[in-house]
């Protein structure tokens, strides 16, 4: 990709390394390969198992799709020489509901899998990996977690590994807590955290044992000099603005028509603010 930099440009604050217009053109595209498998490597590596040789995408980053689409899929979803699968999703904000998304994700392909007929030794590992700008788990010390299906009389027995969940936490809470991770997944979460926010010097000195991550960094620095992938960014973010705005009207229309219903029917006022969370003076409006 390629831009005309300007002096407006070199003044826009950067756009972070963990915005799912980036991470998608990150990893989307093709011939960055390498960078995917670097990130993959480095999640597997701190979770005790053996690198993968190659990777490919399964869904490649499309700027012309991207605004809409990218509302309903995975951030990455990817294939090892093994046909293990990998499905890596970057979460911004909180919501209670992300732990069922991820897990949705996760058996939708690991589901997806067979076919009528197929044998189940066909089935290959499905690999989830969440990267969570908030701190989902502050029981948990460690920035990255891992999780399987386990017995609850003793979580040591695994039911099944070919059903992965991982977490890396690239959050404030945590973020001191960076060296106690394997080098190299240290300077991603690193790069995730801090690209936005330090100098080039500085994110020089912090990746400089990391070839894989200081080339990621220069894409990184590439799409925020590119005047198309920003405002390819601007208008995803407007469309999630206005995509959220429209699903909050219509869920208080919703629980309007609801209590209107109600008064109608003859429900006592009080039932109908504990049963819509409706103020007295909103239900009153109603008519």
């Amino acid at each position: 990709m390629s831009g005309n930099e300007s002096d407006n440009e070199k003044s826009q604050k950067p756009i972070p390394a963990y915005r799912d217009t980036f991470v998608h053109f990150l990893f989307g595209t093709p011939g960055n390969e390498l960078l995917l498998l670097g990130f993959l490597n480095a999640v597997l590596e701190s979770d005790g198992q053996q690198p993968t040789i190659s990777v490919e995408v399964r869904n490649p980053f499309n700027p012309a799709t991207f605004i809409t689409d990218k509302y309903t899929i995975l951030d990455v979803k990817a294939t090892d020489e093994r046909g293990d699968i990998f499905v890596v999703e970057f979460q911004t904000s909180e919501r209670n509901t992300f732990a069922d998304r991820m897990t949705y994700y996760g058996c939708r392909a690991f589901g997806s899998q067979m076919y009528q007929g197929n044998p189940y030794s066909v089935i290959r590992a499905v690999i989830a990996i969440a990267v969570a700008i908030f701190e989902m788990f502050p029981q948990l010390r460690s920035i990255h977690n891992s999780f399987r299906l386990t017995a609850k009389a003793d979580p040591n027995v695994v039911f099944t590994n070919t059903l992965q969940m991982h977490v890396l936490e690239v959050a404030k809470e945590k973020i001191d807590r960076v060296s106690e991770l394997p080098s190299a997944l240290g300077a991603w979460t690193n790069f995730f955290y801090y690209s936005h926010l330090k100098s080039e010097a500085e994110m020089t000195a912090l990746l400089h044992d990391h070839p894989v991550v200081q080339k990621a960094y220069g894409n990184y620095q590439q799409f925020n000099r590119d005047a198309r992938m920003r405002a390819l960014d601007e208008a995803h973010q407007r469309f999630l603005h206005d995509y959220a705005t429209d699903v909050e009207e219509a869920s208080e229309r919703k629980v309007s028509n609801i209590a209107r219903n109600m008064r109608r029917k003859g429900y006592p006022t009080e039932d109908i603010v504990e049963m819509t969370g409706l103020s007295l003076a909103e239900i009153e409006r109603l008519g």
